[in-house]
């Protein structure tokens, strides 16, 4: 059910109505905010009616929102000078309406049921048990045990009456505990000085269940007897009204279904009296320890409280609600004294329209921002591109200086000592002849390794481990035989295709050259031995000789050690290691360690 967002008063026949709260609590989560004065002065004349007429009212004291008060307080309850609709936000979690009746003449005497339209769909009422009771004595008639069922709220079917309504079946089973000899049955409205109740009791049958018997023994409940049983206040023959404050409160009807029969009812609009149906003393049930007891009746009933009381709410869905406190009479009929507050909740802030208005911007922004963080990126990639090119250029100029460095100057010489021998071969051919044409032989094998190297650096296809470890061997063997040396080498069979970009290798390879030139040519050494190997993510490579040796720290006569230098720069560039490990007398050991890429 929808409702204004002001409401003009409370529900006609309303004797109060809620009171400005001057005081504000928490006004982002809950408020309470006043109506106009018209609608005030209406509720005013509905409130001063109902106060000549009734004798009691009902009230709202207090409402708490996450447990928190908003300021009202008994002593300011509701009054007609103002009304006013509680504000929620959708962020409280639980909101607490406490309520109660006045009553002029003392105790409190109605019976307070409520309802939030808007989430309830039927009346709720305050919690209040009555009970079916049964309880075992032993043979001298002082109670061994007892089992009581709670009967609570209002049963599917009632209608207002016990003759209109529909009963159900209520089945429980209990076991007759040590020392019990006989079980005695009892319907009790007594459940404390608030409850109020109209409870009716077809009796069927008991089933007991014996240890070795084969079949259960039945006993029937049903009133089989008696006088003016079509009074009220009739006398069955097997039941009786038993220790009673008022046993008026237990009465008679006649149910009218399957056929015209009384049924036992327990009518009590009184909360401090109450009433109670029994067996009669002679006709309690003969038990055993440890047998299995079955009983069996039908009820329709309708049992709740007078106030105070209170009803609590968890999160609710955004919307318009009201909150409606009744009075109503022992059947939960109502008498049309009521009190009522409207209650409004604010959808948060994603269902508001302003938030999609936000949303839909947001997202406007987000395409546009999107677009140009698409335009960066193809900037960047054609930046990139740009990078790349003038890489690969720098690479080709590269490329021009080895040629016209190692190359070109090779070619120069070889051309220069061919100049001279054609001069010698003219005047004669000498000495000096024969020197010159051995240059040019060693500069052109010179120049060939030289190209050779060259090119292997540029072929993509010699980017890896195997190919670097077959290149750095074949060319050891090759070199170390032209010097007469003997070599061996410590490369694993199968070495993985692992990546090794261009430019480390060349580096790596430039370096161990170095190594196998000065072993070569200083160390005077008849074994060289050449290691390759992959150690965890690093390529490790190995120069060791057999040779003289000689103190790394101290050069002496044996040179400035710049090939030392050299080889150092060389790793420094494939950002790498170098280690040399060498004494006077026990040869030398180079070792170069690489990281592999990834």
């Amino acid at each position: 059910m929808l409702f204004p967002e002001a409401w003009p008063g409370y529900a006609f026949g309303a004797p109060a109505a809620p009171k400005a709260i001057t005081e504000k609590s928490n006004r982002t989560r809950a408020e309470f905010i006043p109506v106009s004065s018209v609608q005030s002065r209406l509720a005013g004349l509905v409130l001063c009616f109902l106060t000549m007429t009734a004798p009691a009212d009902v009230r709202i004291t207090e409402v708490l929102v996450d447990n928190q008060p908003l300021g009202l307080r008994a002593s300011s309850a509701y009054s007609a000078s103002q009304t006013q609709h509680l504000r929620l936000s959708a962020s409280s979690r639980s909101v607490s309406f406490h309520f109660t009746e006045s009553n002029p003449q003392g105790a409190p005497s109605l019976r307070l049921r409520y309802k939030l339209e808007g989430s309830d769909e039927t009346w709720r009422d305050l919690p209040m048990q009555m009970r079916v009771a049964v309880q075992f004595q032993d043979a001298e008639s002082r109670s061994v045990g007892g089992t009581e069922f709670p009967m609570q709220g209002e049963s599917p079917g009632w209608r207002g009456t016990v003759e209109a309504s529909d009963f159900y079946l209520r089945r429980e089973r209990v076991k007759v505990p040590p020392r019990a000899a006989k079980a005695h049955i009892y319907f009790l409205s007594h459940g404390g000085e608030s409850g109020i109740c109209q409870i009716a009791i077809d009796p069927l049958r008991v089933l007991l269940e014996s240890a070795g018997a084969e079949t259960p023994r039945v006993l029937d409940l049903r009133i089989t007897g008696g006088s003016n049983l079509s009074d009220p206040m009739g006398s069955p023959a097997n039941w009786r009204r038993d220790a009673s404050s008022r046993p008026e409160l237990a009465r008679l009807a006649i149910r009218p279904v399957p056929a015209p029969h009384p049924v036992l009812v327990l009518d009590d609009d009184d909360p401090l009296h109450f009433a109670n149906w029994s067996r009669m003393p002679h006709q309690d049930i003969n038990v055993s320890p440890g047998d299995l007891l079955t009983l069996e009746w039908e009820t329709a009933h309708s049992i709740g409280r007078c106030g105070p009381g209170h009803a609590e709410y968890g999160r609710m869905n955004p919307g318009r609600y009201w909150f409606r406190v009744a009075a109503a009479r022992p059947n939960g009929e109502l008498t049309g004294l009521e009190v009522s507050l409207p209650v409004v909740v604010v959808a948060p802030w994603h269902r508001r329209p302003e938030y999609w208005s936000i949303l839909l911007a947001s997202v406007a922004a987000a395409g546009f921002g999107g677009h140009q963080i698409l335009i960066r990126r193809r900037m960047r990639k054609r930046l990139a591109a740009l990078e790349s090119e003038r890489a690969l250029e720098r690479e080709r100029a590269r490329i021009a200086r080895d040629l016209h460095d190692d190359i070109g100057a090779g070619l120069s010489e070889i051309a220069m000592q061919g100049d001279w021998v054609r001069r010698d071969l003219a005047r004669g051919p000498t000495a000096d002849t024969q020197r010159r044409i051995e240059r040019i032989c060693q500069s052109a094998v010179e120049l060939t390794r030289g190209v050779d190297e060259i090119v292997w650096a540029l072929n993509p296809a010699n980017d890896t481990v195997q190919c670097f470890a077959n290149y750095v061997a074949q060319t050891a063997e090759q070199f170390l035989d032209a010097a007469g040396q003997r070599v061996r080498f410590d490369i694993p069979r199968g070495l993985p295709a692992t990546e090794l970009p261009g430019k480390i290798r060349h580096s790596v390879f430039l370096a161990v050259r170095e190594a196998l030139n000065n072993a070569a040519k200083h160390a005077c050494a008849d074994l060289v031995r050449l290691g390759i190997q992959i150690d965890g993510a690093s390529l490790r490579v190995t120069v060791e000789d057999n040779g003289r040796g000689f103190a790394p720290e101290n050069p002496g006569a044996l040179g400035t050690h710049e090939g030392l230098d050299t080889m150092r720069r060389r790793m420094d560039l494939a950002g790498g290691e170098f280690r040399l490990t060498s004494r006077p007398g026990a040869g030398t050991r180079a070792e170069f360690v690489v990281p592999l890429p990834g």
